[in-house]
């Protein structure tokens, strides 16, 4: 290989002395005679070249500032490349700058750029992004915040453990046949979460949990006497790219999601309608009676399948009252809760616990907003509460309006 001239190699040197590493390997490569003067000529030429592509990339191709620019940008491109490929060796690097095209390295530095700008930052299922937003990510990584080669491993580091996480979600999330437009801003560890308890609780494919199984599921694992172990047949066809990202949901899951499914200590309702607010997006079925089946085994008690506002608000009374909550009450019931009530007090947080633990979720703004807004100010504090007398009429008056906005029998007359 010859010498290049040593004129050559103090005007490149100079002309790229403020680029960390391009400058060094090349300065290192012309020392050594590991890049001739022929490279040199046609490393000229294709930088010329280079420069106004990347101008008119970004800008123009036609403005001084935006060549200027581009100086500056290839040769961060072809530093990044160079160190990483070589990692820090400056030979390496020297003969891949006489071996390869200057172009093929700034380009490579690109590509470096947009492979990670194509990654994930965090384990959110996102829709495809546009292209013009991979040119605003290259305009300001290339030139104003230039990451290192250290800088840069370290993201993609952190990115390709997004990148592992949504891909084995996107496995599992096929496998059960979950469309991928319902995947959307979910996490990638909610649908692992969701399709590996399903795994769990015996279903491999054809969808997730429905509610009814979801609950059922629960029962058995409770009714258990035995700690249930996980074994590997649970994971057995699981591609072995996705099986790191499994094995360690999967451990989990045994160490927390079980044991407190377990515990009988936590509410069999709050417990089911935990998992339902966890997995609801895209594991359940959005059919009310679907959820209604998960977590209304109270709820079905208490109204007997009566929802209309005059049933809600006979509930509301008795709950108020400390009673049993009923859809429709006696005449003497709801003189003992009007009673209740003006000599106790109106027990005023039980009855938005009660709609936060068995209402269905769909319905509990509104019923939180129909207690809140309309049947306690109206009802208990303007009606029952500011009224205290205690003779028989102040008490039926009460007791007519009350039977306006509840469900109220009175007995039959005797004829």
């Amino acid at each position: 290989m010859s010498q290049a001239p040593s004129a050559a190699a103090p005007q490149a040197v100079a002309a790229y002395d403020d680029r960390p590493y391009f400058a060094r390997v090349l300065d290192h490569g012309l020392k050594n005679g590991m890049i001739d003067s022929e490279k040199l000529d046609a490393m000229r030429t294709e930088g010329a070249k280079g420069i106004v592509q990347i101008a008119d990339f970004f800008g123009t191709a036609h403005l001084r500032t935006d060549l200027d620019e581009a100086v500056k940008r290839m040769a961060y491109l072809a530093s990044l490349y160079l160190e990483h490929l070589s990692d820090g060796s400056l030979n390496r690097a020297a003969r891949s700058l006489q071996e390869n095209s200057f172009l093929s390295h700034s380009r490579g530095g690109s590509q470096m750029l947009k492979a990670l700008y194509a990654m994930p930052t965090d384990s959110t299922i996102h829709e495809p992004a546009e292209s013009h937003d991979v040119r605003e990510f290259l305009r300001v990584r290339t030139l104003g915040e230039q990451w290192s080669v250290a800088e840069y491993r370290a993201r993609l580091a952190e990115r390709q453990a997004c990148h592992d996480e949504i891909e084995a979600a996107l496995w599992f999330a096929d496998v059960m046949e979950l469309p991928r437009e319902s995947l959307f801003g979910e996490s990638a560890e909610s649908i692992l979460d969701a399709c590996l308890l399903a795994r769990v609780a015996g279903k491999f494919e054809g969808g997730l949990l429905s509610a009814t199984e979801l609950k059922e599921f629960f029962k058995k694992l409770r009714r258990s006497k035995k700690r249930r172990t996980l074994g590997e047949a649970l994971l057995e066809d699981v591609p072995d790219a996705h099986r790191p990202v499994a094995e360690r949901h999967l451990a989990r899951i045994a160490a927390k999601d079980l044991p407190r499914i377990a515990d009988t200590k936590i509410a069999f309702n709050d417990l089911v309608r935990e998992y339902h607010d966890r997995f609801h997006h895209f594991t359940l079925s959005s059919e009310v009676s679907d959820y209604d089946a998960l977590v209304t085994d109270e709820w079905r008690k208490v109204t007997k399948g009566k929802t209309d506002t005059d049933s809600m608000n006979t509930v509301f009374l008795c709950l108020a009252a400390g009673k049993t909550p009923k859809p429709t009450i006696t005449l003497a019931e709801a003189k003992a809760a009007v009673k209740a009530i003006r000599n106790d007090g109106a027990a005023v947080g039980t009855v938005p616990e009660f709609l936060r633990r068995c209402a269905p979720h769909q319905m509990t703004d509104g019923l939180l907003h129909l207690w809140e807004e309309e049947f306690y100010p109206e009802m208990i504090e303007q009606l029952i509460l500011e009224d205290t007398h205690e003779d028989a009429a102040s008490l039926e008056a009460t007791l007519q309006v009350l039977a306006e906005h509840c469900h109220i029998t009175r007995p039959a007359r005797k004829r």
